[in-house]
């Protein structure tokens, strides 16, 4: 099993011990595993049989890593599967839920694509965190060259809607942010082993 940035883990337990920076998880941390067990894959180098987790807050501000044991995955989802997931009808009037109709429509030529952020957690797991303001971040996995013109104009499509589309590409490189990339000469690459400062041509 290939595990990659951005996939979700479901926790089969949370009684074994986590490997992190500090003696133990934060308070709200431990809360929020315990309401909802489960961690995004992070882009760091694996410890052996331990992957790079992140695990979210109810506030913005709550952002943790650490590292879980292979031995603790119940379930794995990623961000392509959930391309034709569907909110509870009491959560489709959400802008962002609105927009993601739009971006579907707009990404059917893309072959590769998924769905991160609070939509995506909240498409996999049930758990409400999408808000009004929530944007609707978007990956693409590019294998080959990524084409200016033809992502400037899948920008435009995207820039008239209701909530914001926030568009990574993931390569085989790193991830950077397509908006960027079509805006200025450099562009920030994050990799395992940190950002870099990459200039264009990129993938050339």
């Amino acid at each position: 099993m290939e595990l990659k940035p951005h996939d979700l883990i479901k926790l089969s337990s949370l009684r074994n011990g986590f490997l992190t920076e500090e003696h133990e998880l934060p308070q709200w941390a431990q809360n929020s595993l315990q309401a909802s067990p489960y961690v995004v894959v992070r882009r760091a180098p694996f410890r052996g049989e331990y992957i790079p987790v992140g695990v979210r807050g109810k506030k913005r501000s709550e952002r943790f890593g650490f590292y879980i044991s292979k031995r603790d995955i119940s379930e794995v989802i990623s961000p392509i599967q959930l391309q034709e997931s569907f909110p509870s009808k009491e959560r489709q009037h959400l802008k962002a839920f609105q927009t993601l109709k739009r971006v579907r429509d707009i990404l059917q030529t893309e072959e590769r694509w998924g769905l991160g952020g609070s939509v995506g957690f909240e498409l996999a797991t049930g758990i409400e965190t999408v808000k009004e303001t929530s944007d609707v971040d978007v990956i693409l996995y590019k294998e080959d060259a990524v084409n200016i013109k033809k992502a400037r104009e899948l920008l435009a499509y995207l820039d008239d809607l209701q909530s914001r589309v926030d568009i990574s590409v993931e390569t085989k490189f790193g991830s950077f942010s397509l908006m960027e990339y079509c805006s200025k000469e450099s562009f920030l690459l994050k990799t395992i082993e940190g950002p870099k400062l990459i200039q264009k041509p990129f993938f050339s």
